[in-house]
């Protein structure tokens, strides 16, 4: 007499149990580990200029072309990733894969890990894309004055502003 032969385990889900919930906590993991490294990438920026010259005679005029006595100023801006971008992506890993420890069903804790992939793809995007915009809509000629103020797209990217006088080199 011959026994029927058992067929052996052909997925990974017939190999262990709530493996389909470790491969969705290792694809959240994943994109949120691409998502920090692209999100620097696309919020760098640099824009800069000096409103006004030099003139014929070697004075300094300012960007109406009026002689001045002083050197006008040169302004330089630098955009660059806020650190609370990247502490929003930890906090959406941290708190969807706590979230996935309390719930029994299997279905229930794969919906909270594909929602939280891609809330951080949402977070990383909307950041990049506002500080950009943000950044293209500065003028520099407000930099022009004695008073100026900076609204910069906290808390999506840093703007560095750096003021200083022309030279004539």
């Amino acid at each position: 007499m011959t026994l029927p032969q058992a067929s052996p385990p052909n997925t990974a889900v017939d190999a262990l149990p709530g493996a389909t919930v470790i491969g969705r906590i290792r694809r959240l993991l994943i994109v949120a580990l691409v998502a920090g490294v692209l999100f620097p990438a696309f919020t760098r920026g640099s824009r800069g200029g000096c409103p006004g010259g030099v003139s014929s005679d070697g004075g300094f005029v300012d960007a109406t072309g009026q002689a001045v006595d002083q050197a006008p100023r040169c302004v330089n801006l630098e955009l660059g990733p806020n650190p609370l971008v990247f502490v929003g992506i930890a906090l959406i890993v941290l708190l969807a894969i706590g979230r996935v420890m309390r719930v029994a069903d299997e279905t229930a804790a794969v919906r909270i890990l594909d929602r939280a992939a891609i809330l951080v793809v949402v977070l990383v995007l909307v950041a990049a894309v506002v500080s950009q915009v943000w950044f293209r809509l500065v003028s520099l000629e407000t930099f022009d004055s004695d008073s100026w103020s900076l609204v910069s797209p906290f808390p999506f990217a840093i703007i560095d502003v750096e003021i200083t006088r022309m030279t004539t080199r």
